[in-house]
């Protein structure tokens, strides 16, 4: 294990719900919408079961192999090339969702708060902070989540109060009026933002220190993420009409200066984007610190530190370069991406269960 750092099944518990919301909470109300409609929430519901399934499926192959992510357990499983090739594919999507997730933080901050501000700016300064943090492990990282989740969330559930007066119930009919083929569509969506993201969880299990109650805590950080992006979704469209979440790349930062036209507090744009940050932040660092740890192990290195600054050099530039403007993001996200995610996501932790069952691989199961 190349980080000695341990945190408990709790505390991954409260960074998976913290990761579940980091960039989602902004996205995926638009996406939602444009796909269903008034039915966009329904989305995330039948999202967040898909979400289940991952968690599943990587506890059940990380229980078989409790002292190795899946980067060690590929070459196990699938034999030493193939198992390696698998294990730089793992290496490869946390990095590559890492620098997906700083456009997308970028993006929000430029158009949001900072026009015209330089991405070089906004997405170095904050890859500087991510990298200064994961360097203290993920036993930094879960304890700093730790104390900052419960006021986080204590904001978000007075945005929610704040706005109930407001909600418009007719928003939300007819129901399932386009069928439900659309929510269906909306849902592939949505499982590979934000749920299907949590497969880089599979290089954490080493490092929790009662790893049999992980299953648990994780599925429950699924059903209250999949609750809060749900209500997030709801809120937008409650609010301001399908039609019109749909055609803005904000909404829940438009739900939140909705807020202020009322008269009741002033610079909730400043709030919303503490929140954003806040929560953007740990899903950075998640994706960052799976990047490092994994190319470490890859390469057989004792430590991570040593290969840091490199994978953040590399996440900037791809994070620059890879990524064009706003509609040209939101096309990517909710037409390619999904589809592009499922090998990493159900089809290659699935396959990698089933040969491990059926080859009798792995020590017997931790509780056991």
């Amino acid at each position: 294990m190349l980080d000695r750092g341990k945190i408990n099944a709790r505390q991954a518990g409260f960074l998976m719900f913290t990761f579940l919301l980091g960039s989602a909470s902004v996205i995926v109300p638009s996406s939602a919408a444009s796909f269903a409609k008034q039915d966009g929430w329904l989305t995330i519901i039948f999202a967040a079961l898909i979400g289940i399934a991952v968690v599943l499926i990587f506890t059940n192959l990380g229980l078989l192999f409790p002292e190795q992510s899946i980067i060690q357990y590929s070459e196990i499983i699938l034999g030493k090339w193939i198992g390696k090739i698998v294990g730089f594919l793992y290496v490869l999507y946390p990095f590559y969702s890492g620098a997906l997730v700083i456009g997308i933080f970028r993006d929000y901050v430029t158009v949001t708060a900072l026009p015209g501000t330089p991405a070089i700016i906004v997405s170095g300064s904050m890859l500087a902070v991510v990298a200064y943090a994961i360097r203290g492990g993920i036993e930094t990282l879960g304890r700093v989540n730790e104390l900052i989740l419960p006021f986080r969330q204590l904001i978000v559930l007075l945005i929610i109060v704040l706005l109930i007066t407001d909600f418009k119930w007719n928003h939300l009919l007819p129901i399932l009026g386009d069928g439900i083929v659309p929510v269906m569509k909306g849902s592939i969506s949505a499982a590979s933002i934000p749920f299907g993201e949590t497969i880089v969880f599979a290089m954490l299990l080493p490092n929790i220190s009662n790893i049999r109650k992980v299953r648990r805590s994780y599925i429950f950080a699924v059903l209250l993420g999949g609750l809060m992006l749900t209500m997030s979704v709801l809120s937008a469209i409650l609010v301001l009409g399908p039609s019109v979440v749909a055609r803005l790349n904000y909404p829940a930062h438009e739900i939140i200066k909705y807020i202020e036209k009322m008269g009741f507090l002033t610079d909730m744009d400043t709030l919303g984007m503490t929140l954003w940050i806040s929560s953007g932040f740990m899903k950075i660092a998640i994706f960052y610190y799976c990047a490092a740890v994994g190319l470490a192990q890859w390469c057989r290195l004792s430590d991570y530190r040593s290969v840091v600054i490199p994978i953040g050099v590399l996440i900037f530039i791809f994070s620059i370069a890879a990524y064009g403007n706003l509609i040209e993001d939101a096309v990517f996200l909710g037409t390619i991406w999904p589809f592009f995610s499922f090998p990493f996501v159900i089809l290659l932790p699935l396959l990698m269960l089933i040969i491990a069952k059926i080859r009798r691989l792995g020590g017997k199961r931790a509780g056991e």
